[in-house]
């Protein structure tokens, strides 16, 4: 079973301390019996209060600044002389850099997926300018993004390159008048 934490450890520590928190802050503001109790190890009310809001407001805060976000995963495979590891965002790097090679896109975001047999997907999301052939370019793309990353990466089991059209941007092209 895994938390938002990424292991049960984690999960259990973050329910711990709420438990904790809200115990804390319950005897010291609602319920004076329970706060008695605590307040044994606790000499004051105010600090009792106070503690619990931190211990509370750090559970929130990994909460909201995504404390399940994983380490940079990386991508093995093998040459002839050993293994060689890259990571996914050093990839996506090197992805969107070949993007900007195209005056046609305005902006590209990639996202890498890895497959059990070691293939990868790439997800290309791009903003096109107006008044370019679409098919055409996301071909040229997806030709341009398997050759360079199969030659200047050695990554040869790319399964699938799939791009996204999230906006067509700038005004459309006028037609030109006949004479």
């Amino acid at each position: 079973m895994t938390g938002r934490s990424g292991n049960l450890g984690g999960f259990l520590m973050t329910i711990l301390l709420l438990v904790i928190g809200g115990g804390l802050i319950y005897g010291n503001v609602f319920n004076r019996e329970v706060g008695e109790l605590i307040a044994k190890l606790l000499v004051m009310p105010l600090v009792g209060t106070a503690l619990g809001a931190v211990l509370i407001l750090s559970v929130v805060l990994r909460w909201v600044g995504g404390f399940g976000k994983q380490k940079n995963a990386f991508i093995n495979f093998h040459s002839d002389d050993g293994s060689v590891g890259i990571s996914t965002k050093a990839i996506c790097d090197f992805i969107e850099r070949i993007g900007k090679e195209f005056s046609a896109i305005k902006s590209i975001d990639s996202r890498l997926t890895s497959t059990k047999g070691g293939a990868v997907d790439i997800l290309l999301s791009v903003k096109v300018m107006s008044g370019n052939k679409i098919p055409e370019l996301s071909h040229v793309l997806q030709q341009r993004v398997r050759e360079s990353v199969r030659e200047s990466l050695g990554l040869e089991e790319i399964r699938n390159i799939t791009i996204k059209v999230q906006e067509i941007v700038g005004e459309p092209a006028k037609p030109v008048p006949a004479e």
